[in-house]
Formats: structure tokens, C-alpha cells, sequence
């Protein structure tokens, strides 16, 4: 049972939740918020258990009334700091824009790092962006791997973002991605439907974990074929950490340039086309705008360093 006044959420635990961490049941009550958020707003005393501030520590038990100091819409976070960064805006309106991500910046701070992201650009660039993923978070919805390149969409307001969300959750998105494979394929199209989870021997990494894995679905059609690799659009249907990254990598057609689930070839491939990173970018979006249902299509070319490499793999095969 909650209620919402003045910013104030409450809400009053029952049976079945008693001995959870605080933080963990916050999230789970409200929506759309991360973890990491809500260990946050503990951290700056904003979470109060029976009237007293609460640790990040704490056990809930039944009957505890829990009230969390909820920021306003649009408000920012002070630790944060907006940054003048260029943001290459593909398309913008009230409710919403999609930028181009460049290669090397990472979608929102994470620890250790809370300068330089997207975010940090979005607080300097706009007023208001939505807070459902937390004020480190302000307007993302989705995000990109900080060696993936291409289109991210951003939500300037709450109802924006969770009608994106459900869009998300729906697979209502079409997204479409470019990736360079090492080796070549019999087939031409294809699809892996095998489950992810994290890595139980390195934190960093996703594996395909049958027993512990959420579903991940990726659908792939080869574009072009070069000597040992392959162009290929990508449609992933789900939206997984690391989905395309692993999914290609398990089935042995790891991306070029991907140090961190390629292999000894494609590595090697990727230093002699002079790529720095993976060879991912996030070309195109398809789908009906939120708010006004207008259907959007919105594309975005191959960076710099990607349509070099391209250019090299061609040339090779000439000779």
C-alpha cells in the first residue's frame, strides 16, 4: 500500500516482504527506478523507517512504514555535473530526441567514472529530462555499450519514459544494428534464441546461462561477405547486457575489435584494419512516437572509423 503527496512516497510493508534489504524493496515498489538510484537517495538521508533515517543496511519488517523523499520532475542531480559537450541530435521534439553516440563515451556515469557520458552532456544541453532511471540517469531509457556507436533515444519528461519503456518491454522498437563478424556463414539469415546471464567467474562479462539467463532473442541477415568475415544486419528482439556481443561471440562469429568477448582471430583481424573498438553501431529505430503515434523511422550512417575498416576489408579482397 503507497500513496504520494508532496513528493513523499509511503509505504507500509507487509509479511511476505519482511527481511528484505530497504533498498531492494524500494525498488521493487517503485517503478522504473534503479537499485543504484535508490541506494542513493538512502546515502543522502532521504529514506526514513518509523520516522528515523534509515541505512542502507536495514532489514524491512512487517508493518514498518517506509516514507522516501521523492525528487521533483525534471530536477536534477548536484553531483552530476553538466558538461559542454556536442550532442549530435538526429531528431528532437517535445517529449523526445535521438542522438548519435559517438564511439568511447559511455550513456550515464557509473562508478568511477561520473564525467564525459551522455548524461553529463543532456544536464548542460536541456532543462528538463525524465527521472524514472534516477537523477545519474536523467532521460535515458536504453542504453549503448561506451564502444558501440549509433542511436540512442532520450525522454524528456516521466510519462514520455514509461511509455517508451512499455514500448521496449513490448518489442514494439525495432532496432536495427551493423556489426563486422569474424568468419564467414552458410546461411543467410538466422536467428539465436539462447538465454543471458552474468558471468559467474568474471562480474564484467555476460554469458549464455541456461539455468540462471534471462530469455535474449537476436536475429541476424548477412549484408556483405570479405574474405574470413562478415557484414551483418542486426535485429536483436530483446534487450539484454551484452546481447548481440555474446550471442555472436557463443556461436563462433565474435565482432572485430570486441577485446573483451573476441577471439585470438578476430583480434588480430581488428589490429590489422587499424579498429580501436568493436565493430557495433546502432543504424536505425522504427517505431510509433508515444505520444502523438506518429510512425518514425530514423537512421544514422556508419561512424568514421567503421567505414574505414569496411574500406580496408574491400580493398583486401581486390588484391
Amino acid at each position: 500500500m503507497s500513496k504520494k503527496a508532496e513528493n513523499i512516497l509511503s509505504f507500509i510493508v507487509d509479511g511476505k516482504s519482511s527481511n528484505q534489504r530497504i533498498d531492494k524493496f524500494l525498488t521493487a515498489k517503485i517503478k522504473d527506478v534503479s537499485r543504484s538510484y535508490i541506494q542513493g537517495i538512502i546515502s543522502k538521508n532521504k529514506v526514513k523507517v518509523n520516522s528515523r533515517i534509515a541505512n542502507k543496511h536495514y532489514r524491512v519488517s512487517e508493518k514498518d512504514i517506509i516514507t522516501v523523499e521523492y525528487p521533483e520532475e525534471g530536477e536534477h542531480s548536484t553531483l552530476i555535473e553538466p558538461q559542454k559537450i556536442n550532442l549530435n541530435v538526429v531528431y528532437e521534439d517535445q517529449y523526445l530526441l535521438v542522438i548519435s553516440k559517438k564511439p568511447g563515451m559511455l550513456t550515464h556515469p557509473v562508478a568511477g567514472f561520473s564525467r564525459d557520458t551522455i548524461v553529463n552532456a543532456l544536464l548542460y544541453h536541456y532543462n528538463t529530462l525524465s527521472n524514472l532511471s534516477g537523477r545519474d540517469r536523467a532521460g535515458i531509457v536504453h542504453r549503448l555499450d561506451k564502444n558501440t556507436s549509433g542511436l540512442l533515444i532520450v525522454a524528456k519528461d516521466d510519462n514520455t519514459h514509461r511509455l517508451l519503456s512499455e514500448k521496449f518491454k513490448k518489442r514494439e522498437i525495432k532496432k536495427t544494428y551493423s556489426a563486422l563478424v569474424w568468419g564467414n556463414f552458410t546461411e543467410e539469415k538466422g536467428e539465436i534464441i539462447l538465454p543471458i546471464g552474468r558471468s559467474r567467474l568474471d562480474r564484467k562479462k555476460m554469458n549464455i546461462s541456461i539455468d540462471r539467463g534471462k530469455d535474449a532473442v537476436t536475429r541476424f541477415e548477412v549484408v556483405e561477405e570479405f574474405e574470413s568475415a562478415t557484414l551483418l544486419n542486426i535485429y536483436p528482439e530483446t534487450g539484454r547486457t551484452h546481447q548481440i556481443r555474446v550471442h555472436l561471440s557463443y556461436i563462433g562469429h565474435p565482432i572485430i575489435g570486441d577485446e573483451l568477448y573476441g577471439n585470438s582471430s578476430s583480434k588480430k583481424m581488428a589490429k590489422e584494419l587499424g579498429i580501436e573498438r568493436q565493430f557495433l553501431h546502432a543504424k536505425k529505430l522504427e517505431f510509433f512516437h508515444p505520444i502523438t503515434n506518429k510512425r518514425l523511422v530514423i537512421e544514422d550512417k556508419l561512424s568514421g572509423d567503421l567505414i574505414r575498416c569496411l574500406g580496408a576489408l574491400r580493398r583486401r579482397c581486390k588484391m
